[in-house]
């Protein structure tokens, strides 16, 4: 498929300026708490269903002067592998706020939102990839600004029917892709089939490294598969990744490699990204080398973190730094698996 043709076919991208960029509910680091009460025992129930059911729910939370908020939502569950009851107990959500009633709130201008949640409340491992992968998410973000926004939350489901207990658990909310996509001056491009050649350079070689990086191989640009493209008035399409729960550095239970890359675990790296030579790679190297320290210092941000996953993602980590440091050896690795025209 030649992206670019189906573009000028489109005609023009929209491109907005956005209030994306006045979401409150990113402008701070610190976690929420928040209060989610609906149909719980429904809503866990239907979500093997091919025709997902959207849920009324309210959300509460307390502002910054002690009060407390009520904002009526919509939940569905959403997902593929983590939507499944036989691979989770509580599915991944989208959470929207009605507009109307989030005006003033913390949910003003969120849009349909991902709520990433605990695959199995009250597992103490599965708290941990929670709070793993949105840190990931976050040292993403201190590459560049197209990358989706992230706030942690530790949210309280109640059951509107008290049908079943209450739960407690991490969580987090990963911004709208059309608020992202206006934020960075463009919309979602939804079309799969784009190739290698079809986006633009530098994102993609931050985005193969960065994948590389956190030891990620369930990704493709070509079937969008945890991947957003964004495509902006000029017809440049940007890539931008997202969940990374199978990724070697945090090594769920559940996450296995792909049959095709004939490896036992899903922490050996695989570099999946494009083609590029060594001079071609520094640049990209440099970059994460100047991270390294404030990466290292991210990690061991989160006092809900235990110091145990904090070591055991440095010393993962680690491994990428060393190899990092020797460029030649670094292109080596990337020129044994890199893919030619697409992933």
């Amino acid at each position: 498929m030649n992206v670019t043709r189906w573009l000028v076919a489109l005609g023009s991208v929209a491109c907005t300026a956005s209030d994306a960029g006045a979401q409150r509910l990113f402008k701070s680091d610190a976690p929420l708490e928040i209060t989610i009460t609906t149909g719980l025992k429904t809503l866990i129930k239907q979500r093997d269903s091919t025709e997902l059911v959207k849920h009324g729910a309210v959300a509460t939370y307390q502002d910054s002067t002690g009060q407390t908020v009520a904002i009526p939502v919509t939940l569905r569950a959403r997902g593929h592998f983590r939507r499944q009851a036989r691979n989770c107990e509580f599915p991944p959500l989208y959470f929207e706020p009605k507009n109307s009633a989030a005006k003033g709130t913390i949910f003003a201008n969120a849009g349909k939102m991902k709520l990433t949640t605990n695959c199995r409340p009250g597992d103490a491992d599965y708290e941990q990839y929670i709070l793993q992968e949105f840190l990931l998410y976050r040292a993403y973000a201190m590459f560049t600004d197209s990358s989706f926004r992230t706030r942690l939350v530790h949210v309280t489901y109640r059951d509107s029917a008290n049908a079943v207990r209450p739960l407690t658990s991490w969580a987090f909310f990963i911004e709208d892709p059309e608020m992202l996509a206006a934020r960075m001056g463009g919309e979602p491009f939804k079309k799969t089939g784009a190739y290698f050649a079809d986006v633009e350079q530098d994102p993609l070689g931050l985005v193969g490294m960065y994948q590389f990086f956190v030891g990620n191989t369930d990704w493709s640009i070509h079937a969008l598969h945890n991947t957003t493209l964004v495509a902006d008035s000029l017809m440049r399409i940007v890539t931008v990744p997202y969940d990374f729960d199978w990724s070697g550095v945090i090594n769920t239970r559940y996450a296995t490699p792909d049959a095709r890359f004939k490896v036992r675990s899903v922490t050996t790296r695989i570099y999946r990204g494009d083609c590029r030579d060594e001079k071609a790679l520094r640049p990209i190297i440099d970059r994460f080398l100047a991270k390294r320290a404030a990466i290292n210092t991210l990690l061991g941000s989160l006092p809900q973190l235990t110091p145990a996953r904090v070591k055991t993602m440095r010393e993962y980590l680690d491994e990428f730094w060393a190899l990092a440091e020797k460029p030649a050896a670094l292109a080596r690795k990337v020129a044994d698996t890199c893919q030619q025209k697409g992933n």
